[in-house]
């Protein structure tokens, strides 16, 4: 048997979670950005990635690699690698085999640009590419699926049978956590609170995680918000001010429901689940109803699973497959 280590490496717009096979938990989770000194005479090296990055915020020129789940700037995406392999991994990567994620409906370039880059930089002594649904699906001990991953720049719906997933059916919408953690930076911003959509962005992200849910009954929720202080919680600032959080809370994540909230057009999540069912042939959709259906990925907030109800048609009741760690942001 090859006695090489296999490296796992799933690259997310917000977070890169590397480890190794048969491991029960990532090794290293960081967030995939990348910066750069703003004044050259500062004291400290040319490229900082991950964490550091948010330690060192102000003073930094930040940028993603990664877009809506596509890498946008491959020598960003290197440095972001390099840090993985050497720093937190510390491999030596011709002595091991490589799995790596990628997303469905993601552009073939992408893919053949990223196995490339595996064998000709890092020399890997074998590259393995799968779709991340598919993934999630095998984690849990399961083949059959619909799988709804929700990360920080993207959310696809993808229905997954015997192990295999239906590209022609599964459905993409590019809004996720960063969207949600941007939206709530303007819905603060007009409750009169100034923060700056740069170097705000990390702590609005905590207040994301720490206060947002998603609401039941929009509405029903909204109304009560107007009418009463139940809803609102403080928050205090790195700078120690306090600021209040109401109907905010839940206002933020509703455009992964209502995408138009942001100008984004097309379905929101539980609309791309009912089009994803009803497009599958009878037989695979039976099976699913026998089975489960499995959202394993979520936004990174603070929320307990709530029943989706599809926009149209009669109620099906779903059976919903998903560990603790689905509220982590390397779920």
């Amino acid at each position: 048997m090859d006695s090489r280590k296999v490296v796992v490496c799933d690259n997310g717009t917000g977070y890169v979670k590397c480890g190794f096979s048969g491991e029960d938990f990532p090794t290293s989770v960081f967030p995939c950005v990348v910066g750069r000194p703003m004044l050259t005479e500062q004291e400290f090296k040319d490229i900082v990635v991950g964490e550091s990055c948010a330690d060192l915020g102000h003073q930094l020129d930040v940028s993603y690699p990664m877009n809506n789940g596509v890498v946008q700037n491959w020598d960003d995406m290197c440095h972001v690698w390099d840090h993985a392999f050497y720093n937190e991994l510390k491999i030596n990567p011709p002595d091991c085999k490589i799995l790596l994620t990628d997303s469905p409906l993601n552009p073939s370039q992408n893919r053949e640009k990223m196995g490339e880059m595996m064998f000709e930089k890092y020399n890997f002594a074998g590259v393995n590419l799968q779709f991340q649904a598919v993934l999630t699906l095998c984690a849990q001990g399961l083949f059959t699926g619909l799988v709804i991953e929700s990360g920080d720049g993207v959310t696809h719906v993808v229905p997954v049978v015997d192990g295999c997933s239906f590209p022609h059916i599964t459905k993409r919408m590019n809004v996720a956590g960063r969207h949600i953690t941007s939206y709530l930076v303007d819905l603060l911003s007009r409750r009169g609170y100034a923060l700056n959509r740069t170097a705000d962005f990390e702590t609005v992200r905590e207040i994301k995680e720490k206060l947002c849910y998603i609401s039941y009954d929009y509405k029903r929720e909204y109304q009560l918000g107007l009418e009463t202080t139940i809803l609102v919680k403080n928050y205090t600032l790195p700078d120690g001010r306090v600021i209040k959080v109401g109907t905010e809370r839940f206002q933020a994540p509703e455009v992964l429901f209502t995408p138009e909230l942001i100008d984004v057009e097309g379905d929101g999540i539980a609309d791309m689940v009912f089009r994803c069912i009803q497009e599958m042939d009878i037989d695979n959709r039976m099976t699913w109803w026998v089975r489960k259906v499995d959202p394993m990925q979520t936004i990174a907030m603070s929320i307990v699973t709530l029943p989706m109800e599809l926009p149209r048609g009669p109620t099906i009741a779903f059976e919903v497959n998903g560990g603790p760690e689905r509220c982590r942001p390397h779920a």
